[in-house]
């Protein structure tokens, strides 16, 4: 598969914050635009016949499936991710420091991060890449939510694979905690692995 020339465009506006497709947006993305990177990918696994691999955890509780996903599936799965987009919002447009070429100390990756400097519900965004070819390799982030009902916290990680020619979505993983008002805390997790039907 060749990659689009529009992911290539989301991938240039993770590392010279350049703002990707514009179109029919309220706001322009001056630091990267979820969106986008969601609706490629949704595109790019469909084209793939990808198998969805889920795990999930709830309170202790587990369940686990597979299944070959529609688009909806597809967009319901990765829906929490474009959350993300809040750091491109006029609020915050201007209160992220960001700092690139860190070595990750876990692999042979550079880091390209964004950090709040005001309270945020996405207080930091990572992103992984190649050095050589700065490919996009993964994406971590958090994102924190509360109001009169409830207060969550979501741990959120996307990685992606190139080995088919293009950079696609392996999985995700997203874990945390939720407090709902006059409830107890409860703990989640989702893991899901995304299998290639063209292999």
């Amino acid at each position: 598969m060749i990659m689009t020339r529009s992911f290539y465009a989301i991938c240039s506006c993770v590392f010279f914050l350049v703002a990707c497709d514009r179109k029919n947006q309220t706001y322009d993305k001056p630091y990267f635009n979820f969106d986008s990177l969601v609706n490629e990918q949704v595109a790019g696994l469909l084209k793939d016949q990808s198998t969805i691999d889920k795990r999930s955890v709830f309170n202790g509780k587990e369940d686990e499936s597979r299944f070959v996903p529609d688009s909806l599936n597809l967009s319901n799965e990765l829906d929490v991710f474009r959350q993300l987009d809040i750091i491109n919002k006029p609020l915050f447009r201007t209160s992220y420091e960001i700092r690139d070429g860190e070595k990750d100390t876990r692999s042979n990756l550079l880091i390209r991060s964004y950090t709040a400097t005001v309270p945020s519900p996405v207080p930091v965004v990572k992103f992984y890449y190649r050095p050589s070819s700065r490919e996009l390799k993964k994406i971590e982030s958090v994102f924190m939510e509360k109001n009169a009902l409830y207060a969550t916290r979501r741990n959120l990680l996307l990685e992606f694979d190139d080995s088919n020619g293009t950079i696609l979505l392996s999985g995700y993983q997203l874990h945390g905690t939720q407090k709902m008002i006059l409830n107890d805390t409860v703990t989640f997790s989702v893991n899901v692995s995304f299998l290639s039907g063209k292999h």
